[in-house]
Parts: structure tokens; C-alpha cells; sequence
């Protein structure tokens, strides 16, 4: 686990204003250098002496490095630009669900999701920083998750909490099982990690599997891997990352797949 450089990007709404509080936190902790960033669509913006009084009033900012970020442009966009310029190990967002019947995450914080070549962690309104006792790593047996899972188990490690790897499914077969039985057992024998633990849970639905699962284990991080889909999966296969955004009341970690996948070739050639 190496966090040098946190991005959180606000548009000082409350919904932000929780990500830079969390992301305080999480910077404190890492001893990482947070970037406080601000895009705006016009020429003149007073960003920058709102960020410069909220450095001023808050105390907690005096115990890092801060930098201070505005750009002019769209927000998803300034946001992945930034991301590289500032080399960000991971960027910290605010999540407020669209209105309607079911809430995903917002657009902006999507886009970056779908985009973004670093970690992406988005944060509920309502969240509160308590450090990450429970870790909930949601699989699909993808190339790359094993790797994604040995990196995951050094934030484990860091914040001292278990780390629970769940796969959902909504149809039973034999394969499946023989799948779920081979990614636990690799992943026990190469990650010799006690923190692992291993479930899979049936349900027809997928999302509402999902919501189950999360009301009776009350989990403080939820952890998916991104992956780039053919132009055939895309228009067959349900987007999970966006069902997860439904109605979510707790962090969420989006890990670039592609990087893993490369991560795991590497290590099959040597």
C-alpha cells in the first residue's frame, strides 16, 4: 500500500465537503499529501480563498502537506487531467445519488469511475470517517483480481480489519461452484493471508443479492474492480458498477482492472 498523493476534488456542496473531510482523515493516517481541487466552468471563481479559509479554520490541515487545485473546464475531465498531473495514488470524491426511484452514484463521480487509471474511492453524504474494520471484495473470478486482492490485503493489514472476498450469483451450477472453490483456494495458497474470508450468495436479482448481503453485514468499504468490456458484453451484460451505486450508504473503491490483469501476466512470466 503506497498513498503518496490523495486528489479530492469539491464543488463545496455538503456531498463534497464530506469527501474532504474523509479524505483528511485518510491523508493523516497515510502521511500522504492531499490536492484540494476546484474546477470551474468561467474565468473568475472565488475557489481558491474558499479552499485558502477552510485551511486557515481548520487545524487538522496543519498536520500535512496541502496543495491547491483550480481548473477551468468540466469536472470530469479537469478531474482525470489533475489526477496524472498531480500523480495521484487515489482520488477521493463525493457521491450524492441521482433523484428517482433508485439512486446511482452522481454522473460526475461515474464518469471518473469509468475513466479514471487510478483508484477511485466515493463517498456517501452521510459518511463518517471511521477507518475500515470491515472490507467487503466483491469478484467475478476477472484475470486481475487476484492481484487486485493482494494489494486490497495491505489495506486490510493498514487499518487492522478483516477483509471479506464476496461473489455474487444469480443462477447455480456446478461450474460456478468449481469456480468459487479454485479462486479461494489460489488465492489462500498465494496470499497466505489470515484476514481472507470467502462467500458467495445466490440470488436471482443481482442488486438486490447485493443489498441483502449488505444489511446483514453492515460492511465500512465496499471494493470493485473496473474492467474494460467488449462492445458485445457491454450491450448484453447488466453494468454492476452501476448497480452498486444504488442507494449505496457506505464508501465505495473502484480499482482499475486493466492494471492488474498486467500486474498478473507479469507474474505468470517470471
Amino acid at each position: 500500500m503506497n498513498i503518496t498523493n490523495i486528489l479530492v476534488p469539491t464543488d463545496f456542496s455538503d456531498c463534497s465537503e464530506t469527501a474532504v473531510s474523509f479524505a483528511l482523515e485518510l491523508a493523516i493516517r497515510l502521511k500522504a499529501r492531499l490536492h484540494l481541487m476546484h474546477s470551474m466552468k468561467g474565468l473568475y471563481s472565488v475557489a481558491s480563498e474558499q479552499l485558502l479559509e477552510k485551511l486557515m479554520n481548520e487545524n487538522r490541515f496543519g498536520k500535512i502537506k496541502t496543495n491547491i487545485v483550480t481548473e477551468i473546464g468540466d469536472a470530469d475531465l479537469s478531474i482525470l487531467r489533475q489526477s496524472k498531473e498531480v500523480k495521484a495514488d487515489l482520488v477521493v470524491m463525493g457521491s450524492k445519488g441521482r433523484s428517482g426511484g433508485r439512486k446511482f452514484l452522481g454522473s460526475t463521480t461515474t464518469e471518473v469511475i469509468s475513466r479514471s487509471e487510478v483508484p477511485v474511492l466515493a463517498i456517501p453524504e452521510n459518511s463518517t470517517y471511521s477507518g475500515f474494520k470491515d472490507i467487503v471484495f466483491m469478484t467475478d473470478y476477472n484475470e486481475g483480481d487476484l492481484s487486485a486482492l493482494r494489494e486490497l490485503s495491505d489495506w486490510a493489514r493498514f487499518f487492522n480489519a478483516s477483509l471479506h472476498v464476496l461473489h455474487l450469483f444469480t443462477d447455480d451450477s456446478l461450474q460456478e461452484l468449481i469456480k468459487f472453490r479454485g479462486f479461494k483456494e489460489v488465492a489462500k495458497e498465494r496470499l497466505e493471508d489470515d484476514v481472507l474470508s470467502f462467500e458467495r450468495v445466490l440470488n436471482p436479482s443481482f442488486d438486490e443479492g447485493f443489498f441483502d448481503y449488505m444489511k446483514s453485514h453492515s460492511p465500512q468499504l465496499v471494493v470493485l474492480t473496473r474492467y474494460e468490456k467488449t462492445i458485445f458484453q457491454k450491450l448484453t451484460e447488466p453494468d454492476h458498477l452501476r448497480e452498486i451505486g444504488y442507494e449505496i450508504t457506505v464508501p465505495f473503491l473502484s480499482l482499475p482492472g486493466e492494471k492488474y490483469i498486467k500486474k498478473e501476466q507479469e507474474d505468470s512470466i517470471c
